[in-house]
């Protein structure tokens, strides 16, 4: 909504400075139709044009927000720039005030910095967006691969991705959202599974470009961390506990760490994944374990 309401006063000012100066051209002689230079008056109404259908594809393509609203303020100024120019070729210039002059060439150069600019903070978001992509499709583009609820890897491309890894260190982090059952049953499956997909999108924007992130199994996540260290993965565990935190929910971690070059055995895929998934089990007995006493 916010969107909308400030691209139509954006869009408002900028309509109601073209009619005023539209109006103060009426007070000006016009120019002879044998004197107009028509290729100059097709240049300028062809670059009027494509400012305004580049504004339409701003408006139409991209969410509100800052980086928005200097785009549509740029294309703005450089389109209003355009049409004085167009104007300007059907009017004789000294017949009008001497101010027109400077308000004429104002728009074009200060609509041109603020799209710059607004560039500028778009190749900073993309790149964003594009490490998180980085993130999320790890070299994969299967959608086989693909679980259906979150929109993350599942433990097929984990497994996959060992194997790529198995040469360097690597960590493994295991995730179990706690008492997730009772979520579940007091809100409902959808919003059980909206807060899998929300934990999902989290983790995927935490971890670094070469991490990934899957869904292991009902309410529980892995995240690969290739050439780290242990203490990395620790820490890494202990900040994504407190992460899920804001959730609403808790989640118990537990992580192992492989080196090649101190291990005496060869990775093994299913091995690392069941030792992962018994020491989760020894997190989860223990936490219970008191309850029971």
């Amino acid at each position: 909504m916010h969107k909308f309401v400030s691209s139509k006063f954006t869009l408002g000012i900028a309509l109601l400075s073209g009619i005023l100066l539209s109006l103060c051209l009426l007070q000006a002689d016009t120019k002879a139709s044998d004197s107009i230079d028509w290729l100059d008056v097709a240049a300028e109404g062809a670059l009027l044009l494509l400012g305004l259908s580049w504004l339409a594809l701003v408006l139409q393509a991209r969410p509100g927000g800052k980086v928005t609203q200097l785009l549509i303020f740029g294309l703005l100024g450089y389109s209003l720039g355009c049409y004085m120019d167009l104007l300007d070729e059907f009017f004789i210039n000294h017949s009008l005030p001497s101010w027109f002059a400077l308000i004429e060439k104002l728009p074009t150069p200060i609509g041109l910095l603020t799209l710059t600019a607004g560039l500028w903070l778009w190749r900073e978001e993309q790149i964003t967006i594009n490490e998180q992509l980085r993130t999320r499709e790890q070299f994969f583009r299967q959608h086989k691969l693909v679980d259906r609820v979150t929109k993350i890897y599942d433990a097929r491309a984990l497994r996959q991705q060992i194997a790529l890894n198995s040469s360097k260190p690597l960590s493994l982090i295991m995730l179990d959202i706690d008492n997730f059952s009772e979520i579940n049953q007091r809100d409902g499956f959808n919003q059980g599974d909206k807060l899998l997909t929300n934990i999902a999108q989290m983790l995927t924007c935490q971890l670094r470009s070469q991490d990934l992130v899957c869904r292991f199994a009902g309410d529980r996540f892995i995240i690969l961390l290739p050439n780290c260290s242990a203490p990395f993965s620790q820490a890494m565990a202990a900040e994504l506990q407190r992460v899920i935190a804001h959730f609403g929910c808790h989640a118990s971690s537990a992580y192992i760490h492989f080196d090649p070059d101190t291990e005496q055995h060869p990775l093994d895929t299913d091995g690392l994944i069941n030792q992962i998934n018994q020491q989760m089990e020894r997190v989860k007995q223990a936490r219970t374990w008191p309850q029971a006493i």
